[in-house]
């Protein structure tokens, strides 16, 4: 199940919580007793897991599902699965997809009140490489794949890194843009129609997130961001970059998971 923050903020927010644990797992004190349920081993390859997850799904009437950071991959997949799945049909919310797809996000933010981030869309290696030359090195290069799924992006800072990233992709569309100076904090929120509660801000590596008021702008440029989107439902995690021109938002990605 999610971090015990994450319950107490959800607990706070006014989310209505049930808690699926297991065997071992401590449980959940924000939780009502009559709502933590222990199962026992269950299968992810036979279908038994998506089963049981759908099935409390449908019979509480749950509206999101999220599992704890000591998930394993397999189990992640099954609740990436049945979050998208309601009533037996497959359901994607389009918010959702835009502010997890590096191109839409980019457009998206051209909206925002903050300045933009400099990027290019290309297609091809040679042409990726000539816009990290015109938007200048360092850049962070991501790269989608013929079935359309983003790869992890490439950081590269220069000319040598540049040549060496050039001569071991392979061709398809890009996004490339310029890399954010400054610490990155990832924010995890949690949105109830259509308010965010903005459920933790964490930097990355070493040192504390920033001060307060830095991370009261994190906080406004996430909700904004969210705002901008029609985001109303769900969990997401933003990754933001505190730059000496105040925050700015690097990627989204699922929550919760």
């Amino acid at each position: 199940m999610p971090g015990e923050g994450l319950v107490r903020s959800a607990v706070a927010a006014g989310f209505d919580l049930w808690a699926v644990v297991g065997p071992r797992e401590a449980l959940p004190g924000a939780v009502p007793l009559e709502r933590r349920l222990v199962a026992g081993p269950v299968g992810v390859a036979d279908g038994t897991l998506h089963g049981l997850l759908t099935g409390l799904m449908r019979r509480y009437g749950i509206g999101q599902l999220m599992c704890g950071p000591g998930a394993s991959h397999d189990v992640r997949a099954v609740v990436r699965r049945v979050r998208r799945e309601r009533d037996g049909m497959l359901w994607r919310d389009p918010a959702a997809e835009r502010l997890k797809d590096p191109v839409a996000l980019r457009r998206l933010l051209l909206e925002a009140s903050w300045p933009p981030v400099r990027a290019e869309e290309t297609d091809g290696v040679a042409r990726a490489r000539a816009s990290a030359e015109r938007i200048g090195l360092p850049v962070v290069i991501k790269s989608r794949d013929a079935r359309g799924r983003w790869a992890g992006p490439a950081f590269v800072r220069d000319r040598e890194a540049l040549a060496l990233w050039a001569g071991t992709a392979d061709e398809g569309a890009r996004l490339v843009e310029e890399l954010l100076p400054g610490p990155r904090c990832r924010v995890e929120t949690l949105s109830l129609g259509g308010m965010h509660h903005v459920v933790s801000v964490v930097r990355e590596g070493t040192g504390p997130p920033g001060t307060p008021d830095e991370v009261s702008r994190v906080r406004s440029c996430v909700r904004e961001l969210l705002d901008l989107a029609g985001f109303s439902e769900g969990a997401l995690r933003t990754d933001t970059v505190l730059t000496p021109d105040g925050p700015r938002v690097a990627g989204c990605a699922d929550g919760g998971l």
